[in-house]
């Protein structure tokens, strides 16, 4: 081989995507678009609207409130070349909130969004976790009361129960997090720590217990306080604490008071939460991680020079509802489905054949049409593997007539049908 022909040889490519992302090939696309569409209906019946923002934002927009380990660790930066420090969005909840500060004032309250967008967290790939997904979140801002809290975990319930997950296939973990700084305050921990026991405590089923124990004591907390928290997280009993009680006795007004449980473990680690805190768990801990969180964040509108507005809302990745489905054998079955494949019987049929095609998509069916000259055997065949339930066959014979055959791919039966007539008939 020539030096010429060896530097005109082309390079070759990676065919496999980025690590951490994914191709969506039809069949996953069916499954992703039946995932938003069951999301979208859902929401929307409860009022909710969809938005959308940019999947770049400046990078201090994530540094003022979602926590060092996120903006350092796991986000992907990069300075545009007029020197500004950008990130891609590796969550929406900031974007939404500079939004509403945007037009605090213009916007209609309650504010009920929701949205679905593709987010990016430089994280080690892993099951339930990749570095690409998308996120269905949804929000409620402008209701103080926990009347808001509800309405959302009765949104999540409805859309779990969409999905195809019944009572015991999925649980909502709640706390809250003025209850748990009333809990420490009430074992005489000193607030200044509150910040490092919510670390420890929100990891604590990662943790072997002497190594949960030793970190707070070295932190500086007794012995006798330790395991004061130890007793209390186990118990998982808010006693009279006003805002969880209200709480319940929205679960139960709304029905959905057997997929929650209470768990002072449950704290969220993402800085900007208050109040309410929630996940949702696969009850027998096979998937060992939350399937989605989320919480209430009062002050984030604020922090982002808005006025006061409260919020409360939850997000989940695609990623981790896809193994939980498969997980529990509840990932449905989305086959290839067209509403009829136009065939016909050699080459002088063909023109007629592109006009019925044309013909039933104007009347709103999705038709497939053979654009190959092949034999009408394997036009057949072609039909059967479409996914078409029914076969139009344009034959000669048939048309001097004014006639179609119409082949039923499911019951095996077939039959002529008049042209003018075709449309009604395949719409049943």
């Amino acid at each position: 081989m020539t030096n010429q022909e060896t530097q005109a040889k082309p390079k070759s490519l990676k065919i496999q995507p980025v690590q951490g992302t994914r191709d969506f090939y039809p069949d996953k696309m069916r499954w992703r678009n039946w995932l938003f569409e069951t999301c979208r209906k859902v929401s929307q019946l409860y009022g909710y609207e969809e938005y959308d923002g940019p999947f770049i934002e400046y990078l201090d927009l994530y540094a003022a409130k979602s926590g060092e380990e996120l903006v350092n660790e796991q986000t992907y930066t990069f300075e545009s070349r007029g020197g500004e420090k950008l990130a891609v969005r590796p969550e929406m909840t900031p974007t939404l909130a500079r939004m509403v500060a945007a037009r605090q004032n213009e916007l209609r309250k309650p504010i009920r969004w929701f949205t679905i967008p593709n987010v990016w967290r430089y994280e080690r790939p892993q099951r339930g976790r990749k570095r690409e997904f998308y996120q269905y979140n949804i929000d409620l801002l402008g209701v103080e009361s926990v009347e808001a809290d509800a309405e959302i975990l009765a949104v999540v319930v409805d859309i779990m129960r969409a999905l195809g997950l019944g009572k015991g296939e999925f649980v909502i973990r709640i706390n809250n997090r003025y209850y748990l700084e009333s809990l420490l305050t009430g074992l005489g921990i000193d607030v200044s720590k509150k910040d490092t026991v919510f670390r420890e405590i929100d990891r604590v089923e990662k943790l072997k217990p002497e190594v949960f124990r030793a970190n707070l004591e070295e932190a500086g907390l007794t012995g006798e306080q330790v395991s004061s928290l130890e007793t209390s997280l186990r118990e998982k009993d808010f006693g009279d604490y006003p805002a969880l009680k209200t709480l319940w006795e929205k679960f139960a007004q709304y029905g959905i008071e057997d997929y929650v449980e209470f768990d002072p473990s449950i704290v969220r680690g993402l800085l900007y939460y208050t109040g309410t805190v929630f996940e949702v768990w696969d009850p027998t801990k096979k998937f060992n991680r939350a399937i989605m969180g989320g919480g209430r964040y009062d002050n984030l509108v604020t922090a982002l020079g808005g006025q006061p507005l409260p919020a409360v809302g939850i997000a989940f990745s695609d990623v981790t509802i896809e193994e939980m489905l498969t997980q529990q054998g509840k990932m449905p079955e989305l086959p290839r489905v067209i509403d009829a494949y136009v065939a016909f019987y050699s080459a002088s049929e063909k023109p007629v054949a592109v006009k019925i095609a044309s013909e039933l998509r104007h009347s709103g069916l999705r038709t497939e049409l053979n654009i190959l000259d092949n034999s009408l055997d394997k036009q057949l065949k072609a039909a059967n593997h479409s996914g078409a339930r029914y076969a139009i066959i344009v034959a000669p014979d048939e048309l001097a007539r004014g006639e179609l055959n119409v082949k039923d791919l499911q019951q095996r039966e077939q039959k002529a049908v008049k042209i003018e007539d075709l449309a009604k008939v395949l719409k049943g």
